[in-house]
């Protein structure tokens, strides 16, 4: 584990502020168990190997974004439940998110979108004991301050692009914390987090193109099961149920 590193509470969060680091998700995973803790954020200024869904990378210009790891270890939270973990950090984002902008919402499974955008990823890995969740990480990468990007992602979008204007990082980080625990205080009402998450999803109404492997086809979104897989309705009135990476929104 790097040695430059400071450690503090904020925003009800204990934070591990590291210089750099090559992969907050990888530095978390190497932490020994009795060192990761409730509500915990490993955080660096500097990711150089940020890690978004399979084997896509997320980029980050240093001292201009958000990239951490959060840590929940929630007490006794089925693992047929862990998608309260997603919600809770998807939902956290997007209200802070809109307390900037207008047109926020969650494009499932977990990245958030201003209007056709993407200005935060996210990527949670859970270990499982017996029959409930040990321990999640939860990492999410936020655009503020990079006001150009140079990789070949297709929509990425920054604070700064949409309100032309810098923000203060550790304000940033204190007021997304403030706004993730919020919503982490409500991860055994699963009832709750499931109304507000398929209120606020990428394209909730009406009926667009997706793809599969059998090919295109147009449905409407009815929700997402308790295993985070995406439920749609096509148009002939069939239920379609798909799991991350099964199926594609088309524009």
């Amino acid at each position: 584990m790097p040695k430059e590193m400071k450690q503090y509470s904020i925003g009800g969060f204990e934070v591990l502020e590291f210089e750099q680091l090559a992969s907050t998700n990888t530095t978390a995973e190497s932490m020994s168990l009795d060192v990761l803790k409730d509500k915990m954020a490993i955080l660096t200024w500097c990711q150089t190997q940020g890690r978004g869904q399979a084997t896509n990378r997320w980029e980050s210009e240093p001292n201009k974004n958000i990239a951490m790891t959060l840590v929940f270890r929630p007490e006794q939270l089925p693992a047929a439940k862990q998608f309260a973990i997603s919600m809770v950090i998807a939902l956290g984002c997007m209200d802070f998110v809109g307390r900037y902008v207008k047109n926020v919402t969650i494009k499932w499974p977990n990245d958030i979108y201003v209007g056709n955008d993407k200005i935060a990823g996210i990527l949670i890995e859970h270990r499982i004991v017996g029959s409930c969740i040990q321990y999640s990480l939860c990492g999410i990468g936020l655009n503020v301050n990079q006001a150009e990007f140079l990789s070949d992602a297709p929509n990425p979008v920054s604070l700064i692009q949409l309100i032309g204007k810098e923000l203060s990082l550790p304000d940033v980080l204190e007021e997304l914390l403030e706004c993730i625990g919020k919503r982490y205080a409500d991860v055994k009402e699963y009832a709750v987090l499931e109304e507000a998450f398929q209120k606020n999803m990428y394209r909730s109404q009406g009926v667009f193109n997706w793809e599969d492997e059998q090919g295109v086809f147009q449905a409407s979104i009815v929700g997402v099961d308790e295993y985070g897989q995406l439920i749609l309705e096509d148009v002939a009135g069939k239920k379609r149920v798909y799991a991350f990476k099964e199926v594609k929104y088309l524009q």
